[in-house]
């Protein structure tokens, strides 16, 4: 069933193809070697008896056939071994000299077959058929004189070459196709991989994946790319799960509280102030629901990656030194200090705006989440292929165990949930870092946390040397 299955693969009709083509070169080359090689052995041995016969016409017209006599039989000689036949007559018709029994017909150029009988030493051909060539030429007194030669050396070379050019074609195409079935049973066999996997994935397995053998050849990168996709859906089908759990869990909390509110505020024998102030509690705890789902909107539009259509060039290092100067006021308020280390010139291919708010989201996360006299530093300089951006603190940072989660929606440290916030502002940094294919780390500062963001770069625009500033 499977060898069947192999004869409808792309790769087995391809091979086909390639066999058919290569019978049609090999064909083509064949038969110009046959052409080019039969025809200059067919010349070869046209232009002799053509020059042998010249010579012997020559002398008999000028001195008669009998003069001749002697110098045929010299010929005659002199060509043993060469199957070179003469026929000599005199004007009776009698036979003067030559190694033929008859020829009186053979007049004019002759190529035909002829055998042991026509020979005056059978010995000579032997039992089989043989092609004579050569050319006749009769004088007006009725004497003949005729030069010829055995063919065999000619069409035995092109029996030769057919013969040869049929094992050859039989050969190759054999191999051709056996080729071509084995390539197809290891392509089936690919496709096979790929297709078990994805019906594996499609029944709920959703951690298969499709083998990689490391031949880096097209199926390879095939799989590789399938892999990728099914790691994003995963990633995807994980972060839908995520949300759907952190939005019944987060939201839980501000629903009860707006209804608690609103419950106390129905109460008989309330004064009017106590329901203007429980109407603006209500307010405030429905404007912070309302914060909270526009900025999962906002991540998902990010995700989508729509916002790359508007990409273009930004002077990076301007968009970090105005983030800094609008959160001085907010840094000295909470009595912090914001050092900036900007290389000027910098710029990049992305989104002004969500670059602006990733930065923005760091040194906010810094201020809000740091005791009083806390130094916070934004670095922005060239490195390698791209540029390296830093916002770091001296606050109590984060621990290794919960660097990477706190980029989970909703996720909040214990030490945070005090403190105003949704735990959207790392998702968000985390959804316009994908967006613009930038790697994200966070690292120890010993203390407090550093967050890197490695920025690639195809040809960065590097203006004056670094300048420092203390904001």
């Amino acid at each position: 069933m499977k060898m069947l299955r192999a004869f409808g693969t792309i790769s087995f009709r391809l091979s086909v193809l390639v066999a058919a083509l290569f019978a049609f070169c090999f064909t083509t080359l064949i038969l110009i070697t046959y052409f080019a090689t039969t025809g200059a052995m067919s010349d070869q041995l046209r232009q002799s008896i053509e020059n042998d016969s010249t010579e012997l016409v020559t002398d008999a017209t000028a001195e008669g056939v009998e003069s001749i006599v002697d110098d045929v039989s010299e010929r005659l000689r002199y060509a043993q071994g060469m199957n070179r036949y003469y026929y000599l007559q005199d004007s009776h018709g009698r036979k003067l000299a030559g190694n033929l029994g008859a020829a009186a017909d053979l007049r004019g150029w002759h190529e035909g077959p002829f055998n042991s009988k026509q020979v005056a030493d059978p010995s000579l051909l032997g039992d089989e058929d043989h092609e004579l060539w050569g050319r006749g030429t009769g004088f007006p007194d009725g004497s003949f004189v005729f030069v010829g030669q055995d063919a065999y050396p000619v069409i035995s070379t092109r029996e030769a070459i057919l013969q040869s050019f049929a094992w050859s074609m039989t050969a190759a195409l054999f191999v051709a196709i056996l080729a071509g079935i084995f390539a197809s049973r290891k392509f089936l066999g690919r496709i096979d991989a790929i297709n078990t996997t994805s019906l594996a994935i499609i029944n709920g397995h959703l951690k298969e994946r499709i083998p990689i053998k490391g031949t880096s050849d097209e199926m390879d990168r095939l799989s590789a790319n399938l892999n990728r996709l099914f790691d994003n859906n995963q990633t995807l089908l994980d972060s839908l799960k995520q949300v759907t759990t952190n939005i019944a869990h987060d939201l839980r909390s501000p629903l009860s509280r707006l209804r608690q509110t609103l419950d106390s505020a129905r109460a008989d024998g309330k004064p009017r102030k106590a329901y203007v102030a429980a109407i603006d509690t209500a307010i405030e705890e429905a404007d912070n629901l309302l914060a909270t789902f526009a900025g999962l909107l906002r991540i998902a539009q990010i995700e989508s990656g729509s916002r790359k259509q508007g990409f273009q060039l930004v002077h990076f290092s301007e968009v970090a030194e105005r983030v800094a100067r609008a959160y001085q006021p907010v840094a000295e308020d909470m009595e912090k200090e914001l050092t900036t280390f900007i290389q000027p010139d910098l710029r990049i291919i992305g989104d002004r705006d969500l670059l602006t708010q990733m930065l923005a989201n760091l040194i906010e996360n810094s201020i809000r989440h740091t005791p009083g006299q806390t130094k916070i530093t934004l670095k922005l300089e060239a490195g390698g292929s791209g540029i390296i951006a830093e916002v770091a603190d001296s606050g109590p940072g984060i621990p290794a165990a919960e660097r990477e989660r706190v980029f989970e929606r909703f996720y909040r440290l214990d030490a945070s949930r005090t403190t105003p916030g949704n735990g959207l502002g790392l998702s968000l940094v985390a959804a316009v870092a994908s967006l613009h294919d930038i790697h994200i780390d966070l690292e120890d500062n010993r203390p407090g946390l550093r967050a890197i963001m490695r920025i690639p770069l195809g040809e960065p625009r590097v203006g004056a040397p670094p300048s420092t500033g203390h904001i």
